[in-house]
């Protein structure tokens, strides 16, 4: 019955308390009893410690006495995992979009709700900590209101630590988002191209079970997934026999079957998780056309992993191996350093998706580790460099501006364009490799901590570089050679 079911996602910039609304609604639904940790939905400690959501989190709640099936994908919050956000807003028909009442709208909410926008979903905006003392509520509600172009009462106003005003928004979320499309509407949907209407699904997330296999987080677009069923894989075209199907509570409950309309799981038994990527599709044997918006992604950063003690280098290509598993975003190949002894080159999604692969590699696997400076990768065509170039957006309070032109025209910005709402929104077109350096740090040096930032790759330009090597008695060291840019001077 597909009448009752939401699928809904929470967007939000990082620690806007998006987490904490998921725990709120985890309780309020009965979805999970008595005392729990918080940040249920944030497995992974390091998630819990920073405070921020670096993997997504489905889960299955039923509300009113299962009157009502609300389905709840908790999407990372950082812009390193924006292909993820992209592919979940797929699998839903409507967002909560979540912004602090004290730091008001940001760069990363901006573009998520972007995303939103452009595939139709129904928008509900919430401001949240409305308790703390510097909470400025009104002047949140006024930010959004100019953002969306929606009066200030349709903003609803909640704390997620305390519960206040979460239930309103679960009937909101009933009330406005809609059920999925039925089999009839979807031949006009967004979503399905596949003129058969067989079996089509789209995988919004994966990770390998050493029992199981692969397990392919879906939602369910067109016909029914069960047990023992054939299917491929459809950009891949890797062919396998359904093993389990179920959905998540937030615990794996296994069901007779997957319908139309609703989010779960896949047993494949695919033994590489490289074969079940994100935003690829799960269809009938004889299906064609997999779900728009597929694409391989691809590492944005490099660094050479090395281990302190030589004799830990087995140790770590075990862990790599290990992680390699649990995330087809990772990349990594042996190198040999001269200095540094065997080590790896490991590619990574950004910063912040380095710095968590770092610290687990540390704490998980118990490695003393040396990396090198993160770098971006160049090509080479025909002797000629070509450097990666992003799109960045900047919000700031206007007092800002001006410092924040200078520096982004002193990292090789090219200024794009300029809006003016409740805060100044600047866009440039970046070289990755500025991007990566010290920008960030200086971005919220000069401007106090307010400005925010969100970015997405572009594409390849020409550029006049060249390598430069540093040398150890005379022979250079790879791992700490660069590219670098000929003829541009900082002021």
């Amino acid at each position: 019955m597909l009448s009752n079911i939401r699928n809904f996602a929470i967007i939000a910039h990082v620690d806007h308390g998006k987490s904490t609304l998921a725990d709120r609604l985890l309780e309020i639904t009965g979805t999970i009893k008595g005392s729990h940790d918080e940040q249920m939905l944030d497995r992974n400690p390091i998630s819990r410690e920073r405070g921020i959501t670096i993997k997504l989190a489905p889960v299955r709640m039923e509300y009113k006495n299962s009157e009502y099936i609300l389905n709840l994908i908790d999407t990372p919050g950082h812009v390193d995992f924006t292909y993820e956000v992209d592919r979940t807003l797929s699998c839903v028909e409507g967002v909560i979009l979540l912004v602090d009442a004290t730091q008001g709208i940001q760069a990363q909410t901006v573009s998520n709700a972007y995303k939103a926008i452009e595939k139709n979903l129904i928008i509900i905006p919430v401001v949240n900590k409305i308790d703390l003392p510097s909470a400025e509520v009104e002047k949140t509600k006024k930010s959004i209101s100019d953002f969306l172009g929606i009066p200030k009462k349709e903003i609803m106003e909640i704390s997620a630590k305390t519960g206040k005003g979460v239930e309103k928004v679960i009937e909101a979320i009933i009330t406005k988002i809609p059920s999925p499309n039925s089999k009839s509407e979807a031949r006009n949907s967004r979503q399905i191209l596949n003129s058969n209407f067989g079996i089509s699904a789209l995988i919004f997330d994966s990770y390998y079970d050493s029992h199981k296999g692969v397990i392919a987080f879906v939602r369910v677009f067109s016909g029914s997934i069960k047990k023992s069923q054939k299917l491929k894989v459809g950009s891949q075209g890797f062919e396998f026999t359904v093993n389990e199907v179920g959905t998540f509570h937030p615990e794996l409950i296994t069901k007779r079957s997957l319908d139309d309309g609703e989010i779960g799981y896949a047993v494949t038994n695919l033994k590489d998780i490289h074969k079940v990527r994100v935003g690829d599709s799960l269809l009938d044997i004889k299906s064609e056309k997999p779900l728009p918006g597929y694409k391989k992604v691809s590492p944005m950063v490099f660094a050479s992993v090395f281990t302190v003690d030589p004799n830990d280098y087995l140790n770590l290509k075990k862990a790599l191996e290990k992680l390699y598993l649990n995330d087809s975003s990772l990349e990594f190949s042996p190198i040999y350093s001269k200095a540094l002894g065997a080590g790896f080159r490991v590619g990574f999604l950004g910063l912040l998706h380095a710095e968590v692969v770092r610290e687990r590699l540390e704490r998980e696997y118990d490695l003393d580790l040396v990396l090198t400076p993160p770098q971006v990768e160049y090509e080479v065509r025909d002797g000629e460099y070509h450097e990666p170039i992003a799109k960045i957006l900047i919000l700031t309070p206007e007092e800002y501006m001006s410092d924040i032109m200078n520096l982004c025209m002193n990292h090789r910005g090219k200024f794009i364009t300029m809006d003016n709402i409740s805060q100044v929104s600047l866009s440039y077109e970046m070289p990755l490799s500025e991007l990566i350096s010290d920008f960030f740090s200086q971005l919220k040096s000069i401007s106090a901590g307010f400005a925010s930032l969100d970015w997405e790759f572009l594409r390849f330009d020409n550029v006049d570089a060249d390598k430069l090597e540093v040398l150890l008695n005379e022979e250079p060291v790879e791992e700490f050679s660069n590219d670098v840019i000929k003829q541009f001077n900082r002021q």
